[in-house]
């Protein structure tokens, strides 16, 4: 088994030894990788073994907001959370979009925090006259879903009627 994402990344030298044979090596990094993914999955059930953002870690931790002035786009802020037990974090508020708006019919788009590479992302629905949201792919975990109107010029915090809006949909830890 491997870590995941960013949370450690193998070396390619061992301290004052040059060169070093890559049987050493990798026993050492493999060593190193199970004491981490050990320790991961500990701090995971100690915050109650599921997947969600660690509350209070950061201010606003992994939420979702619309860009001030608002636009097709949106902001995750910076913050930590486990998915598929390993840690994650997103060290500064970034960007995810654009949201393409709908043609015939409404849409919700899922925004994600991927665990692979500590990214975010949005993930596009399907349109329907009651649309659903898609469900997270592999290693991500649903930070907010996006309600998106045929027309719509814009993604606000609140339903104005017109344009799209944000729906919180992080679980905590």
């Amino acid at each position: 088994m491997a870590i995941k994402g960013k949370g450690y990344i193998k070396t390619t030298w061992s301290f004052e030894e040059r060169p070093v044979a890559s049987s050493k090596l990798n026993a050492w990094d493999d060593n190193v990788e199970s004491a981490l993914e050990l320790l991961h999955n500990i701090l995971a059930l100690a915050w109650g073994g599921g997947d969600g953002v660690i509350r209070a870690a950061t201010d606003g931790d992994l939420e979702v907001v619309a860009n001030s002035p608002p636009d097709l786009s949106v902001t995750v802020r910076a913050g930590r959370a486990f998915i598929s037990k390993f840690i994650y974090k997103l060290a500064e508020d970034t960007t995810a979009g654009p949201v393409t708006p709908p043609v015939s019919n409404p849409r919700i788009d899922l925004v994600q925090a991927d665990l692979a590479n500590w990214t975010v992302s949005v993930l596009t629905g399907e349109e329907s006259a009651n649309p659903s949201p898609p469900s997270p792919s592999a290693d991500c975990i649903a930070l907010a879903q996006i309600y998106a109107r045929v027309g719509m010029t814009c993604v606000k915090d609140a339903d104005d009627g017109d344009n799209g809006y944000i729906i919180d949909a992080r679980t905590f830890v």
